[in-house]
């Protein structure tokens, strides 16, 4: 019988009638349909890793490549989001899933590292003082995790004495973040202003007599303090013991005298 049909086949095909492309036509065509498929396959596959996996979720803040925006749904096509700027960004799942994900939603800190520039006419003593109460400030700030919390100084810069601080602050959403990181600079300032030291700024100073910019009397008092710890042997350098650390811990007044949020019992 396959003998037969084969036999017919060549006859028809001898005849002029095409044989070979009809039985080929399905073949062709179920092989241009799996092509045209494809990329709603791929994307079916990327929303159940998407499911799987959950790098995201409805609701979560992220990075996805080069932009960020808030999730707004996961579908079996693709996922939906809206960006910043308050657009609606639809990323396919196969792309989607491709692209470097960062999730802002599901951390536990953000970090607060920034750098401080003193002036070069800072004294060393004023300089170890505002390092001894920037150091002071992180332990005792009740949104700053103690684990790490670093202030160095780390080089001389150009044009000023270069602090960097390294903290993490306890909240996961950005607008407290902002608020703290404030509450935290305000402090710094009255810090760095009481050692009787100030801001840098690039410049180039011509020396003709030795400068009187800085308040005397704060330099000197910045230098008497520092000099009552080395003669009790509690120079904070590398860093505070453990017991002055515990001490210090969560001590600080947070929201500070004033503010609205500050509860009503600690009020005059």
């Amino acid at each position: 019988m396959p003998g037969s049909a084969t036999l017919l086949a060549l006859g028809a095909n001898r005849l002029g009638i095409p044989v070979y492309g009809i039985v080929a036509g399905p073949g062709v065509g179920g092989l241009a349909i799996a092509l045209a498929a494809q990329p709603t396959i791929e994307n079916l596959i990327g929303g159940l890793i998407l499911y799987a996996d959950r790098p995201v979720r409805v609701g979560d803040f992220c990075q996805f490549g080069d932009k960020m925006g808030t999730v707004e749904a996961i579908g079996l096509r693709s996922v939906r989001l809206r960006g910043i700027d308050r657009t609606v960004i639809t990323v396919p799942n196969a792309e989607f899933c491709q692209l470097q994900l960062v999730n802002f939603t599901r951390r536990d800190a953000i970090l607060l590292n920034t750098k401080l520039q003193l002036r070069y006419e800072t004294t060393p003593d004023q300089l170890r003082l505002v390092l001894a109460r920037l150091r002071e400030l992180l332990i005792k700030h009740p949104k700053v995790s103690p684990d790490p919390a670093r202030v160095r100084f780390v080089q001389y810069g150009d044009s000023s004495l270069d602090l960097e601080i390294f903290a993490f602050v306890e909240t996961r959403d950005f607008s407290e973040f902002l608020a703290i990181q404030e509450d935290l600079n305000l402090r710094i300032k009255d810090i760095v202003e009481a050692s009787g030291s100030a801001f840098a700024f690039p410049s180039q100073t011509l020396y003709v007599e030795r400068s009187h910019d800085l308040d005397a009397d704060l330099t000197k008092a910045a230098e008497t303090e520092v000099a009552r710890w080395r003669s009790e042997n509690r120079l904070p350098f590398p860093d505070y013991d453990e017991h002055t650390r515990t001490e210090l811990s969560n001590t600080l007044d947070y929201p500070p005298e004033g503010s609205p949020g500050r509860p009503s019992s600690d009020r005059p």
